[in-house]
């Protein structure tokens, strides 16, 4: 099947930290204060580490690697240790910056919030949303306005506790920056801003430069990742940071626009969750050597995969090939994948997805069947986890977003796997046998079609 192995890195950066004697920090190139080490930000990393560390190693792991602060990101599983991982990070000294927060007031929204103020924490609460792209003045003046309906009592209920709010860019109409303004500017709120991450801004690569300005005055963190022209579309959509041939001209990009806020580093591959933020910490020293004119020497070498480039649909129509099957014959994914028109019906629970397979790489992801865009409430895909290779599914617009098996099957023979998505629970199946079962919420996002 296609190979997505997505590697990521996303960097913000959390206030200039000034010395004593301001001379020093004054003749300090912009650069070196807002990439320093003391403002950067570990994100998107709780969920993805294949070495599935708890609050002690993870603050340990974090101290080690020189950070000192971080970003939360969690599942449901995680709930029960919030207070725990709050005492790690104090102990090792690492202030928690950021919280992945709820679309709505909820009960588990109320937890977090309740975590926070127990323990006096004035962070940023990170929320998302969706939406396809509206088709009137009408209709989008409606949108914002139930967005900032949406938006607000979250921010006010942070406000009580010193917290702020960022929106966050995660796709679809809520992602586009523009729209985000517009939300913020109907708010009229103090305490509301937003956060911005590069991979989910490939289709704005060739206006960032606009709207960078248009963002400062509400940017509170700024995400970086390795970038490359049309990377999404590509299977590069997360690369190390210094693997994308776009790096340098963003960062110089950045550091000129006068944005002095969090930089981050973002794990959000399931690779060992130390090595893929070193290797975005050695690929930030590389860029930093060329952005002071000294000689850099090679590009380093990450110790996580990189996931090569596939055609897009700029390039030349790359027509399904097939090759030896289970049954006969068989789509050979090697060579590119199938595309079918989409229906209503694949968004609505139940539905199984069965397909035969034999996979031969586990470096990478290996998509096997999707519905929809990824910025979609009810985008679904059945896929291999980069390393394990291990049977997985994918649905952003539920609670928890991910349903995972510890059945690996990529190993180069012919297995039927399945998917069984029921309104409340989704199931996955190797061969017959069911090798995982978990209870899921629809968040009540909205659909994108494709």
């Amino acid at each position: 099947m296609p190979r997505f192995s997505i590697l990521g890195i996303a960097l913000f950066a959390t206030g200039v930290v000034f010395a004593p004697s301001v001379t020093i920090a004054q003749q300090q190139p912009a650069h070196e204060q807002l990439f320093a080490r003391d403002n950067l930000v570990a994100w998107c990393i709780v969920p993805f580490d294949s070495q599935k560390r708890g609050p002690v190693e993870r603050a340990a792991m974090l101290k080690k690697l020189g950070f000192m602060k971080f970003a939360y990101d969690y599942r449901a599983e995680h709930i029960p240790t919030f207070d725990a991982e709050v005492a790690a990070l104090k102990k090792q000294g690492i202030e928690l910056t950021a919280w992945w927060f709820p679309g709505a007031l909820n009960d588990e929204a109320r937890g977090i919030l309740d975590v926070l103020a127990r323990h006096k924490i004035r962070a940023q609460l990170w929320v998302t949303g969706g939406g396809e792209p509206t088709k009137s003045d009408a209709e989008q003046t409606a949108r914002v306005m139930a967005e900032a309906a949406r938006i607000r009592p979250i921010a006010e209920a942070a406000a009580k506790i010193g917290c702020s709010v960022a929106l966050y860019n995660h796709g679809g109409w809520f992602g586009e920056p523009e729209n985000q303004i517009a939300i913020i500017d109907e708010l009229k709120l103090p305490n509301v801003g937003i956060v911005y991450n590069q991979h989910h801004g490939h289709d704005h690569l060739e206006r960032f430069g606009e709207l960078l300005p248009k963002m400062l005055p509400h940017l509170v963190c700024l995400n970086l990742n390795g970038m490359m022209p049309d990377g999404e579309r590509r299977g590069q959509k997360i690369l190390p940071l210094g693997q994308g041939d776009l790096d340098l001209s963003l960062l110089k990009t950045i550091a000129a626009s006068g944005y002095r806020g969090p930089i981050g580093i973002l794990g959000h591959t399931q690779d060992d969750a130390e090595e893929r933020l070193q290797d975005n910490l050695d690929g930030l020293d590389w860029l930093l050597k060329q952005l002071r004119g000294e000689v850099a020497g090679p590009k380093p070498k990450p110790r996580t995969p990189v996931p090569a480039a596939t055609p897009s649909k700029s390039d030349k129509a790359v027509e399904p090939q097939l090759g030896e099957g289970r049954f006969g014959q068989a789509l050979d994914a090697r060579h590119g994948g199938l595309v079918v028109a989409g229906h209503e019906r694949y968004r609505q629970p139940p539905i199984s997805v069965e397909c035969w397979a034999r996979l031969d790489s586990p470096q990478g992801y290996n998509i096997l069947v999707a519905n929809e865009p990824k910025s979609s409430a009810t985008h679904w895909e059945l896929f291999t986890m980069a390393g394990t290779g291990t049977l997985t599914a994918y649905l952003p617009g539920c609670q928890p977003d991910h349903v995972r098996s510890e059945t690996a099957v990529v190993d180069g023979k012919w297995h039927h796997l399945a998917m069984t998505l029921e309104p409340a629970r989704v199931r996955l199946w190797v061969d017959g046998r069911e090798v995982a079962s978990q209870a899921v919420e629809f968040q009540k996002g909205a659909s994108v079609a494709g």
